[in-house]
């Protein structure tokens, strides 16, 4: 780890300035990972843009904005088209919690900036942003805040608590609730983090969810069923159009179930396309199972999307692969 710190460091005193950009749709992880490293960046006397999200469709997302917005920290947000104005031959752009090109915020800023570093904690893929000058990709890890976390302490540095708890919270959705993809080292950084001030109390508001939501996702529940023994598939059906937020905390929820295995969610997730979403205990690897239909992501944490497939195709899908292997 301290080659990736030293390198990391290296390339952003090395550079005028550093745009922070994660994946469409961001989650607590990679928003309160660019968050945190924007403030780091700071600290080193250098300009740190975090590019604002288009859609923001999680609940936990917006709660964490308004926290920083009610405390007075300045976060510097610019919209992708305001960003391609301010970049030039200098500029470090640091994607964090996606290695694919199809699923950053911004794809055009991807061949506007030259020099690009990759943090990401999910399973190498197929698909990989290209000419890079670094890319860090560890599966072994919980979440890019947990790196993000171990990089603040290796620079014996701190942020204000409410970033802090930011992080914590991140790392909390991206092991849910710490039962899945957790090492030594992630409680380690839980800990690390609650010693540099994260606030429990804000990070339960910042997690809480609607009861709308709730109530939205047992009825899905309800209707979910085994397509072979310890695997658990929801059809969350053709009316209703998700975002893929909303099929991962299904899947999650299915996982909690006695004798599940394998969880699957699938759902619309608009008028041609469809998604799904895996979780696993982790003796059977879901993005095996999700690469084997295109998809790919995390041996407990994996998803595929299609365009002109229904939900009934999909799903056969996946039944031959779990069923013919």
């Amino acid at each position: 780890m301290d080659y990736l710190f030293k390198k990391l460091t290296e390339d952003i005193k090395s550079h005028s300035n550093v745009v922070l950009m994660t994946h469409k749709h961001p989650d607590l992880d990679g928003l309160g990972s660019a968050i945190a490293l924007a403030k780091i960046i700071e600290s080193f006397k250098k300009t740190a843009y975090v590019v604002f999200p288009k859609e923001r469709v999680n609940m936990s997302v917006d709660k964490g904005l308004a926290a920083l917005k009610n405390k007075g920290i300045e976060i510097n947000f610019k919209k992708a088209g305001e960003i391609k104005k301010l970049i030039d031959d200098n500029t470090l752009l640091i994607v964090l919690d996606t290695q694919k090109p199809s699923l950053v915020e911004s794809s055009e800023l991807l061949d506007e900036v030259k020099d690009i570093f990759v943090i990401d904690h999910h399973t190498n893929s197929s698909e990989h942003i290209s000419n890079t000058v670094f890319e860090y990709i560890n599966s072994n890890k919980s979440s890019v805040v947990e790196i993000i976390t171990e990089y603040l302490r290796y620079l014996n540095k701190t942020l204000d608590p409410v970033i802090i708890t930011l992080m914590a919270a991140g790392m909390e959705i991206d092991t849910h609730s710490f039962s899945l993809k957790t090492t030594e080292n992630t409680f380690q950084m839980v800990g690390f983090l609650t010693r540099l001030g994260a606030d429990p109390i804000l990070k339960k508001e910042i997690l809480q969810e609607s009861k709308e939501d709730v109530i939205r996702r047992n009825n899905h529940i309800k209707n979910s069923y085994f397509i072979c023994e310890k695997y658990l598939l929801c059809d969350m059906g053709e009316e209703e159009i998700n975002d893929p937020v909303d099929l991962a905390i299904l899947a999650d929820e299915l996982l909690r179930f006695d004798k599940v295995e394998v969880s699957f969610a699938v759902g619309k997730l608009g008028p041609n396309k469809v998604g799904v979403s895996a979780r696993s205990m982790g003796k059977v690897s879901a993005a095996v199972i999700m690469e084997a239909i295109g998809g790919g992501g995390h041996v407990t944490d994996a998803a595929a999307q299609f365009t002109d497939k229904t939900n009934a195709e999909v799903i056969e899908m996946i039944k031959k692969v779990v069923t013919e292997g």
